[in-house]
């Protein structure tokens, strides 16, 4: 009977703990969490993302601040957002020669990553970035002191998702809120897409049969290029970490 018992118990611990711990991983599935660029792991909360800093809150109630350089992917669960440290907001430029327009991160640069919001990780890294642009103005003043021209001064938001092939370097625009009325930027961006994705010949035959080329079809292809490459990876190649 005593054998019974303790074997009773045993169970009965066995389950306790089993649910105890099946609680605590659903816990941290609800956490924001950041991956650091040393591969530590911490769960908490992302009380805000800006191109420079990072503020956090992890599960001891302490508040901490990170800047791009130290964080390689932060997950923003309630926002289901993911950013990355990345340079492709401030250190781009255009690869001479290229027509269409393909861009590169500048070698040498010294300017340091942004975060920025990622749209698909892998091979091909998606980003969504944006930039405040000013200009200046003027507007007709008609105060009380009588008519005249009172300088102003003007901001437009410009938005931009760009699609950075790891192995080559080359950097695609994917969509932007600032194409212009009579621009042909869709088509441009169908020409320089392909280079991203022309060594997988099958995916690319694919894709230059769509009807319609727009930011839910390159995002579409990025996602099918990169689990074709993830396949071929080896677990070392997964584990390093870089900043692009």
């Amino acid at each position: 009977m005593k054998i019974i018992s303790v074997l009773s118990s045993t169970i009965t611990l066995f389950f306790l703990f089993a649910a105890i711990t099946l609680r605590a991983q659903d816990d941290q599935k609800k956490l924001d969490y950041l991956v650091l660029m040393n591969a530590d792991t911490l769960y908490g909360k992302i009380s805000s993302v800006k191109d420079n800093k990072l503020k956090f809150e992890n599960q001891q109630k302490e508040k901490l601040t990170f800047t791009p350089d130290q964080v390689y992917r932060a997950y923003w669960q309630s926002k289901k957002k993911v950013y990355a440290p990345s340079y492709v907001e401030k250190g781009l430029e255009v690869v001479p020669g290229t027509s269409p327009k393909m861009y590169r991160i500048q070698k040498g640069t010294d300017q340091d990553p942004t975060f920025a919001e990622v749209l698909a990780d892998g091979e091909i890294m998606a980003y969504y970035v944006s930039e405040l642009k000013f200009s200046g103005g003027a507007a007709v003043n008609v105060g009380g002191g009588g008519a005249g021209m009172m300088p102003t001064i003007l901001v437009n938001k410009n938005k931009y998702a760009y699609a950075l092939k790891k192995g080559t370097g080359e950097v695609a625009e994917i969509n932007s809120n600032n194409n212009g009325l009579f621009s042909n930027a869709k088509k441009k961006r169908q020409i320089t897409f392909t280079q991203l994705i022309n060594d997988e010949p099958e995916l690319l035959a694919e894709f230059e049969k769509e009807q319609k080329y727009n930011y839910d079809v390159f995002i579409k292809y990025i996602v099918r290029y990169n689990e074709l490459q993830q396949a071929k990876e080896s677990p070392s190649d997964q584990s390093r970490l870089f900043i692009y």
